[in-house]
């Protein structure tokens, strides 16, 4: 355990975690948009640094969400320079994404509400990086990835079109903080977008148990080709909900017959 200073107070951590995560836990609101509990620190948006010093660091300006905790580390989240460094970043960020809710909302709350820098494409992207990290991290396929450099840098499948890829598991459209990876469930059949390019297409497999479309075969088959070394233990072909019922149902019963 360290002892440190954030806002003045001293509070205690583990030296595993990190100062975003420290903030939080003290209910202190610092802004993101790449970082996601499910895939650990990223650092790319900058909207999380805070003034930072300790016997080892000089006081500068460093990204919370990769900054670990170390004895004798004094953090400030709100100071004068730390609102300057996030109100840029929030005219940046508008002036490529000038129609996202999230964004507009995060920005007002440090008076940002126009930005005086104009992108010669606008979209809802933001380029956190959450959507592509997502599906090559943890699903494993990465039919999405980073494309160009600079201002021409972009999140694309293959050439723009229909990934072979895709599994269909949707966790690029779940992850993504401004809605420019959507995902549909319709009649059947889940659509996935990438900003307006269709990337993925595909029938739903539907519970045996209730009839409800809940997931691609891709997926439940990229699912089982992953853990194939390891024991089944969940019922095969229900939903979620039914599976959470047939669980419960075989715990009733397991404690019943005892």
């Amino acid at each position: 355990m360290a002892t440190i200073k954030v806002n003045g107070k001293t509070v205690t951590a583990d030296e595993s975690m990190t100062v975003l995560a420290v903030a939080r836990r003290e209910g202190i609101d610092i802004p993101t948009l790449c970082f996601h509990e499910g895939l650990g620190p990223y650092g790319a948006c900058r909207l999380c640094v805070v003034e930072a010093e300790s016997p080892q660091l000089r006081r500068s300006l460093v990204t919370s969400c990769t900054l670990a905790v170390s004895e004798g580390l004094s953090v400030e989240t709100e100071t004068p320079l730390v609102a300057a460094s996030r109100r840029i970043i929030f005219e940046l960020l508008l002036g490529r994404t000038p129609d996202s809710s999230r964004l507009r909302e995060m920005a007002k709350r440090y008076g940002v509400e126009t930005s005086r820098f104009r992108a010669a494409e606008s979209d809802d992207c933001v380029r956190c990086g959450l959507c592509v990290r997502a599906c090559r991290d943890k699903i494993g396929v990465a039919a999405i990835s980073f494309a160009g450099r600079g201002q021409k840098r972009r999140v694309t499948a293959e050439f723009g079109k229909l990934s072979e890829a895709c599994v269909g598991c949707g966790a690029c459209a779940n992850v993504c903080p401004t809605g420019a990876v959507r995902l549909e469930d319709k009649g059947g059949e889940r659509t996935i977008f990438l900003k307006n390019n269709l990337i993925g297409r595909f029938p739903l497999v539907r519970c045996g148990n209730c009839g409800t479309p809940y997931a691609t075969k891709q997926f439940l088959d990229h699912v089982a080709s992953r853990n194939s070394e390891q024991p089944r233990t969940k019922q095969g072909g229900l939903c979620p909900e039914c599976e959470r019922a047939h669980y419960a149902e075989a715990i009733v019963a397991e404690f019943s017959a005892s």
